[in-house]
Order: C-alpha cells, then sequence, then structure tokens
C-alpha cells in the first residue's frame, strides 16, 4: 500500500511538473525543410438593400509548396508555390466554379475566364520574409502572379474584364500578407505555461476595408510536442473610402495546433461571424458574414 501511495503521488508529482514546464513558442521552420500548406475558406454572406435579401456563399481552397529557403537568427524566408486551387462562387446573380484539379466539363464565360487566370498561378511561385513572432516583413512576387492574371483574360469583354479585377484584388500581395499575418502572427513574446494568454493586435487593409483585429490566445496543453492554442478574436471594419461609411463588427474563435520545436501551425480550425450596415450612394446595405477557416501543414520528407 505504501508503495502504491508513493507511486501515486510521484506519478502525480510529474504531472505537475510537465504543466508548469514553460515552452517558447516562435517561427523557426529549419532551412531546407518543406511542407504542403492547405487552406480551406468558407464564406456565407446575407445582405439586405431596400428591403431585399441577397445570399450569397463563396469558397476557396488552396495548396501551397512551402519551403524554407533561408534563415537567419530572427527571420525566415519562405518560398510558396501554388500547387493546387479551388474556388467556388454561388448566388441569385451568379455562379461560378474552378477546380485544379477537377477540370470542369461544361465551363461557362465566367468559368474560363477564372479557368485562365488561376492557371497563371498554378506552379508559380512568391516569397515572404518572416520574423520570429510571424509578422509578415515582406512579401515578393505576387504582383508578376496579378499581371499574369491580368494579362491571361485580356480582351474577354468589359464585364469579365471588371470581375477579374476583382478577383485580382482577393488574389493581390496585399491580400496574401493579411492572411498570413492572421495565421502565423501569433507567438508570445516570452515563454508559457499551459493556462497563459496573451494578447495581439493586428491592424491591415482590405478591398478598401481597414481591419483591426484583437486576438487573445491561451495555451490549453502541450502533449507529445504538439502545443494546443485556442484564441478569440474581436474585429472591426471600416470603409476607406469616401464613396461608403459604416461599419462591421464581430468575432473569431478557434484552436490551433503548433509544433512546438518549428513553430509550424499543423492544424487550424476557426469559425467567425461579422455583421453591421454601410451607406453607399445615399442606400444603406446591411451584411452578415460567417464563416469558417481550416488549415492544416504536413511535412514533406
Amino acid at each position: 500500500m505504501k508503495k502504491f501511495i508513493l507511486t501515486s503521488v510521484l506519478f502525480l508529482t510529474s504531472l505537475c511538473f510537465v504543466s508548469a514546464q514553460q515552452v517558447k513558442l516562435s517561427f523557426n521552420p529549419e532551412k531546407g525543410s518543406k511542407y504542403e500548406y492547405h487552406t480551406e475558406t468558407t464564406n456565407n454572406i446575407k445582405t439586405m438593400v431596400m428591403g431585399q435579401e441577397i445570399l450569397a456563399e463563396m469558397a476557396m481552397g488552396v495548396t501551397y509548396l512551402m519551403e524554407i529557403i533561408d534563415k537567419e537568427e530572427d527571420t525566415t524566408t519562405m518560398q510558396f508555390t501554388y500547387n493546387g486551387i479551388a474556388y467556388a462562387v454561388s448566388s441569385s446573380f451568379m455562379k461560378m466554379e474552378y477546380d485544379s484539379k477537377k477540370p470542369n466539363e461544361n465551363p461557362s464565360d465566367i468559368d474560363i475566364m477564372l479557368s485562365k487566370m488561376f492557371s497563371e498561378m498554378l506552379g508559380k511561385s512568391f516569397v515572404a520574409v518572416f520574423a520570429a513572432d510571424g509578422t509578415t516583413l515582406s512579401l515578393t512576387g505576387m504582383e508578376t502572379i496579378g499581371e499574369n492574371m491580368t494579362n491571361a483574360i485580356a480582351g474577354d469583354g468589359q464585364m469579365l474584364a471588371q470581375l477579374g479585377a476583382q478577383m485580382k484584388q482577393q488574389f493581390s500581395g496585399d491580400a496574401v500578407k493579411n492572411m498570413f499575418e492572421q495565421s502565423f502572427k501569433f507567438y508570445p513574446a516570452n515563454p508559457v505555461r499551459t493556462g497563459n494568454s496573451w494578447n495581439t493586435e493586428i491592424a491591415t487593409t482590405l478591398n478598401n476595408f481597414s481591419v483591426i483585429s484583437k486576438t487573445k490566445y491561451t495555451l490549453k496543453s502541450v502533449n507529445r510536442g504538439v502545443a494546443t492554442i485556442t484564441f478569440v478574436t474581436k474585429m472591426d471594419m471600416n470603409p476607406e473610402t469616401s464613396l461608403m461609411e459604416g461599419e462591421f463588427v464581430g468575432t473569431q474563435t478557434g484552436t490551433m495546433g503548433i509544433d512546438t520545436k518549428t513553430g509550424i501551425p499543423l492544424t487550424l480550425n476557426a469559425s467567425s461571424k461579422m455583421n453591421g450596415v454601410v451607406k453607399a450612394s445615399g442606400v444603406d446595405v446591411q451584411m452578415v458574414f460567417e464563416s469558417t477557416t481550416k488549415t492544416t501543414t504536413k511535412k514533406i520528407e
């Protein structure tokens, strides 16, 4: 009995020791390592204009080959290559879709436009430099990719050209940088223990809107080299153009799994909801956004 009690005490003591251990989380992958990085996002948008309700759904999936091509003490340089793209929009006004792995057998004119644009992205690369806290210090190469996307649909007509310009903006360097800021800029400044929380604030510009995101992260557990982190984000969006005024506010919640050795986010699952009213040309437009995001990262041996 005494031996059993002693063993139990030692076991419980070891558990307490493990839970009390500090872990240093930073973006620190090894030079030369390669990963497959896949992200999926689904957006459901409800718009109310002059008493009329408009529903739209957008789904996007992108797969990158992520290669660490240079490593300094405080920075990591990574090359991202587009390996797969899926994109679909459905509403009462239009439907368009593209999947690089499943060609459309009966494409519309808009589908053909998407195919031309996204084909210019497949196999193309851009380079991003990250700080140890996940900040995107620079991003180069997307400008050339964007120009190739625009040139691919030159002469397809004014309406498709305008739609193509909107698509190009969604995949612009600023949009990609914003995505990386949301995905990687979360590392705490100091070592943390289970139960510890820390905060970040990110200010970006996206599609003529200023976006401020304030996030609280909490380390829930560390098990077999994977840190599980939960987060809650308060978001505030305001138009930056004189043609609109108003505000959108919302919340995002989610969970991440982080490799404690490299800092690579292995998994992310998040859901968010935003709503608000903007006034454009004297007309009030009420909108509700609901979205889900899922990312996975796998090391390529």
